[in-house]
């Protein structure tokens, strides 16, 4: 999204340097063809960017930064946001060695993975009981946006990691609770991207990783400027041949981004092209995880998408104080899903989607009166064209069993003001501000069943969202907040078309199913919080959040097979608490501690049709969700005996967890479980070299568990099935700064 030139990455440093002959080149090269670009015109000075405060801490926490949300150029500083707001550099991501976005989020608090496909490319991540995940079928509830476009996909909400550049990612931005700025589907946290932008300085960055399971990585990123244009690129190709048999991955991504800052406006273009392919052994019968954790009992899954996107934004001053963002983008996502199924049919999903969207949004930053007030104002709609054809695969055929289409048209307007009604009331730096918001969604889902089966129709869903909140600042040092703010989701393309159990989906596949229509998911939010730096170098935070969700949306499976369809299933909640401290004093450790408590129930008795019990089990108030730990616990330190050398370990508490399939809370849950990381890393001058040990300990333990029918055994029985967790295994890496 837009941003100033002083938000991009590079500077001058404090004494001269030679440029290596390779940077010479890539100058002279883009220099020229972006004078050329220009017309031209002969290139400007460029005033080197204000250094910014350096956090020694890894994980930045609420400095004064902007979220990027759709068409948004800025919204009041983060300090004054009544919420809990983490934020991670790029080099957070690096140090973290984050090969996907879960990853990288892992040391936050309340942030749990789960790994039901059994490859590093597709974890499932937690947080708040609510998920984000590139499987269909889960109740998705996080939103995750790049560079203020939405990458839940319009088929299922489902969030494919993979095709993320986190290698090209700026900054990182998670905003917890429903958002109005960022819009439906939102109703557990956001997590916002920004990607990097050329610095004022040329740079060639070469590095390669290698590893255990053949893990093996080349990532080359270049970037620089030639007033008034900016330009950043990158090749990535990563590989792995799993820590499971037929289970290996490999990512292939081109990511550019060409900015210019001219006058008044400042803008980027980026785009990026993704082909992957992904085994999947999934999960294993209780006794063979134990027994042979590396065994896979479907062998032939496989997830293969192709991915095209661009994205453009611009932001301009109109005058003095009112600022106008521009955002826009197009995404084609072409993708093949195959299934093997023990005791039916194998299954082959295509699917095809084409976006394409835009959003306006105004910012006015101007006293009210004699009180300091910046309101936003935006508009914004997107259109996704879906088609699925599922085939039915039972020797060497195909055989087509459901051809849909979906049209969905999304529109969303919505308004936000903060007030800072008082100043310095309660001593120097103190204030109390007022943050008013209301957003309303529309979404119309025009579904094709080209079969000419029952599924055809259009379906809309809309809904106002209000959002309100405090925030306490008494002086620089301690900030209190609370607030109040719904959300809602619409109804997925796969979940309205197997939505009654006259028409059960086979597998994960978009179906055929007629009413009874599904109602839209509905949040309400409470959340206060305290934040404070009680002393230079100590950073606490607090919060208490309880989340009431109406009419959720589960799959169900009432053939105890891989069938489902979607029903809703009453109210469930959502409330914990957060806290966390963080110690980074000038020296040479810095060190963190996370605790959180989610309990995630429900609210209203409900009969659900599970494989552990076909003939529906009852779900009685109270009973908790699945897959959603009670407590977590993570903590780590850093230690620098030397300035060339840091040394870092790390461990995680995950606890205990019901099954999925176990709604009714009856069965042994998934056993809690430590894992500990430890690493280290050189840096010589532009050099730098790192080893990293994940689960150092070797610790035997799995992240999910359902039940599921056993194929291999007669009778076809209903088991516990587990994905096991990767054995300790090793990362090399090391990269040079031309």
């Amino acid at each position: 999204m837009p941003r100033g030139r002083s938000e991009r990455q590079g500077g001058l440093g404090g004494h001269f340097e030679a440029p290596h002959p390779l940077k010479r080149l890539a100058a002279a090269l883009a220099a020229a063809a972006l004078h050329l670009a220009a017309g031209g015109a002969p290139a400007r000075a460029q005033a080197p960017p204000a250094a910014g405060p350096v956090d020694g801490g890894g994980i930045s926490r609420l400095p004064a930064v902007r979220v990027i949300a759709p068409a948004v150029s800025g919204i009041p500083d983060l300090r004054t946001t009544p919420g809990t707001v983490d934020v991670l550099t790029g080099a957070d991501v690096a140090a973290a060695r984050a090969g996907v976005l879960p990853d990288a989020l892992e040391r936050l608090p309340g942030v749990t993975l789960q790994n039901e496909q059994g490859n590093r490319f597709q974890p499932t991540l937690s947080l708040r009981g609510f998920q984000a995940s590139p499987v269909t079928g889960l109740p998705q509830g996080v939103s995750v946006f790049l560079d203020g476009v939405r990458l839940n996909e319009p088929s299922v909400e489902e969030v494919n990691f993979d095709l993320i550049p986190l290698q090209d990612v700026e900054r990182i931005e998670v905003i917890r609770g429903p958002s109005v700025l960022f819009g439906r589907n939102t109703l557990g946290a956001v997590v916002s991207l920004v990607t990097r932008r050329g610095g004022d300085a040329t740079e060639i960055v070469p590095s390669v990783e290698t590893g255990s399971f053949g893990r093996r990585q080349e990532h080359l990123r270049l970037g620089g400027s030639a007033s008034p244009f900016d330009y950043a690129l990158s090749l990535t190709r990563a590989e792995d041949d799993g820590y499971r048999q037929a289970s290996a991955s490999r990512v292939s991504r081109v990511f550019a981004k060409l900015g210019l800052a001219r006058g008044p406006f400042d803008g980027a273009l980026s785009y990026q092209f993704s082909d992957d392919r992904l085994e999947q052994p999934g999960s294993l019968p209780q006794h063979e995880a134990h027994a042979h954790p590396g065994r896979n009992f479907t062998a032939g899954d496989f997830f293969a998408p192709t991915l095209h996107q661009a994205i453009l934004n611009g932001e301009t001053a109109l005058a003095e104080r009112l600022t106008l963002a521009v955002n826009a983008f197009v995404r084609a996502l072409e993708a093949e899903q195959f299934n093997v199924n023990l005791v039916g049919d194998n299954s082959r999903l295509l699917t095809a989607s084409r976006s394409a969207g835009a959003g306006v949004q105004l910012t006015h930053r101007a006293p009210l009166g004699a009180r300091a007030n910046v309101l936003i104002a935006g508009v914004e709609y997107t259109r996704h064209d879906v088609g699925s054809r599922t085939f039915a695969e039972p020797d060497a055929r195909r055989v087509l069993v459901a051809d849909l289409r979906d049209v969905q048209d999304a529109v969303g307007a919505y308004a936000q003001d903060a007030l800072t009604v008082l100043r310095d009331f309660a001593g120097p730096r103190s204030a109390l501000i007022v943050t008013l918001a209301g957003r309303w969604d529309g979404v119309r889902h025009d579904i094709d069943d080209r079969l000419g089966g029952p599924s055809a129709g259009v379906r809309a869903f809309d809904r106002f969202n209000p959002r309100a909140g405090l925030t306490l600042e008494l002086g620089e040092r301690l900030t209190t907040y609370a607030s109040h703010a719904e959300g809602f989701r619409a109804p997925a393309f796969l979940e309205l078309t197997c939505a009654g159990p006259g028409a059960v989906c086979p597998g994960l596949q978009v179906g055929v199913a007629p009413d009874p229509p599904l109602k839209a998911v509905v949040a309400r939010s409470w959340e206060i919080g305290l934040r404070a730096r009680p002393v230079d170098g100590v950073r606490v935070e607090l919060a208490a959040f309880r989340t009431d969700v109406r009419d959720d949306i589960f799959s169900v499976s009432p053939t105890g097979t891989t069938g489902l369809f979607f029903e809703n299933v009453g109210a469930t909640r959502r409330e914990g608490i957060e806290a966390g401290v963080r110690l980074a004093p000038a020296g040479a450790w810095e060190t963190y501690a996370n605790y959180t408590l989610t309990r995630a129930t429900f609210q209203d008795r409900a009969v659900l049709f599970t494989p552990r019990d076909p003939d529906g089990e009852v779900i009685r108030p109270g009973n908790r969700l699945p897959l959603v730990p009670a407590h977590r616990v993570n903590a780590g330190v850093t230690v620098r005996p030397a300035p060339w050398v840091s040394l870092t370990a790390e461990a995680r508490y995950v606890g205990a967890q019901y099954l999925r399939g176990d709604e009714a809370n009856v069965a042994r849950p998934l056993a809690p479980h430590w894992v500990a990381d430890v690493g280290g890393a050189l840096l010589f001058g532009p050099f730098e070299a790192f080893a990293r040990v994940n689960n150092a300990l070797n610790a035997r333990h799995a992240t999910f568990a359902t039940f599921a029918v056993n194929g291999r055994e007669p009778g076809h029985p209903i088991q516990r099935f587990l994905s096991p967790a990767p054995p300790i295994n090793v990362v090399l890496g090391a990269q040079y700064r031309f």
